[in-house]
């Protein structure tokens, strides 16, 4: 409905561009890779079509109604979980294997724009966690799968995606692949101020060990390598001398406030249309609330919605209860005030709620917080209804 706005607006010489705002890191990404629904998963299972399930970093509880999930894992005769954090779906898993975090990992992130920008890791992993994929192929090879013999390094994984989804296809030119050397060297992740490092282990060992190998990448765990500026995609760090980290990037920018030097890291994988490639979506949701109901939006916060917070007990403080947001004047209307309970249904159930002005929101839309710690999954945006007091149907 969005894009169709936009598209007639610009038909009409009144330029408009769309900005999604996305729920989570990577929903892009994941949205452009498309694939099946959990209720189409569950039929293959119920079907005798597949018998194992793995969970690649994912909390299925977060994403959908604790029955359908209970169903799906039930019908399921293994059950492998792929993940660095202990979820209410690992404790359903028969096999558990910890996956490196996003600070232990490389690979490609789809920002709302739709640009593929790849991130390298900054710890090596250790012990037994490795990279998500890295158990994939071990899962597979387990299996006796020989698809994913020939992945070595992520550069093997860029290629297989692209071959399975070409849609992905400018990724292979986000970023330099790992065989990249500014005269004859790799790039290093330290700054020379990381000669400090032989004092980091001082009181288990005085002998300094060797830095981890990165295979997946052209950089190296340590100071040492290439000094000069690099590619604007393998900007490790903004220094200049004389400068605060803040400041120097002004002196990476070909202005200030404007691109990097050597241009903006990534590649766009979603391009504008021309006026001879619009074609207007014919299945819009409706944008008007029926008579007598609301448009029910979810409100997402930082600290609480986010699911690595959700699991952070120094933060929890910072939780909102649950609560519904109307517009001031909306309120006003209801005749409701700041902190009254009312009563809201909608096809997902029936909530008791606290009322919170919020200026923000338009009028007749009402908004409801998601994410939050032992709050159920909300199927927002809907239709909803909202009462003064106790209301049976």
């Amino acid at each position: 409905a969005a894009a169709n706005v936009s598209w007639a607006l610009c038909a009409q010489g009144l330029p408009a561009q769309i900005s999604f705002a996305l729920p989570e890191c990577n929903s892009m990404g994941t949205a452009l890779m498309g694939g099946k629904s959990l209720r189409a998963i569950g039929d293959r299972l119920k079907n005798g079509q597949a018998d194992t399930v793995i969970v690649l970093e994912n909390d299925l509880y977060r994403r959908a109604d604790a029955g359908a999930v209970n169903a799906i894992l039930g019908a399921a005769k293994h059950i492998i979980v792929i993940d660095h954090l202990t979820t209410a779906t690992s404790d359903r898993a028969e096999l558990i294997l910890p996956a490196a975090t996003f600070a232990e990992a490389s690979g490609t992130v789809v920002n709302n724009e739709g640009r593929a920008q790849r991130f390298y890791r900054i710890f090596a992993p250790t012990g037994d966690v490795r990279d998500s994929w890295r158990w994939v192929q071990e899962v597979m090879n387990a299996a006796g799968n020989a698809a994913t013999d020939g992945w070595q390094r992520l550069d093997d994984i860029v290629l297989a995606l692209v071959e399975t989804l070409p849609v992905f296809d400018p990724i292979q030119r986000a970023a330099p692949t790992a065989e990249f050397r500014q005269v004859g060297s790799k790039i290093p992740r330290q700054s020379h101020r990381y000669s400090g490092r032989t004092a980091m282990l001082a009181d288990i060992s005085v002998h300094e060990p060797k830095p981890p190998d990165d295979i997946d990448s052209p950089l190296v765990f340590s100071m040492e390598g290439y000094d000069g500026r690099p590619p604007a995609e393998l900007i490790q760090r903004f220094w200049a001398p004389r400068w605060n980290s803040v400041q120097a990037l002004n002196k990476f920018q070909t202005e200030i406030g404007g691109p990097l030097r050597g241009g903006d890291p990534g590649r766009r994988l979603i391009e504008p249309a021309t006026d001879a490639q619009i074609s207007y979506f014919k299945e819009t949701p409706p944008s008007k609330p029926p008579d007598g109901q609301w448009i029910l939006v979810a409100v997402h916060h930082v600290f609480g919605s986010e699911e690595l917070s959700g699991v952070a007990g120094a933060v929890s403080e910072r939780f909102p209860r649950p609560y519904l947001a109307l517009n001031a004047e909306d309120a006003a209307e209801l005749e409701i005030a700041a902190g009254e309970e009312v009563e809201v249904t909608w096809d997902s159930g029936r909530h008791r709620l606290p009322v919170l002005l919020m200026p923000s929101l338009p009028r007749r839309v009402a908004g409801i917080p998601v994410g939050l710690p032992e709050w159920p999954v909300l199927n927002l945006p809907a239709f909803g209804k909202i009462f003064r007091g106790n209301h049976y149907e």
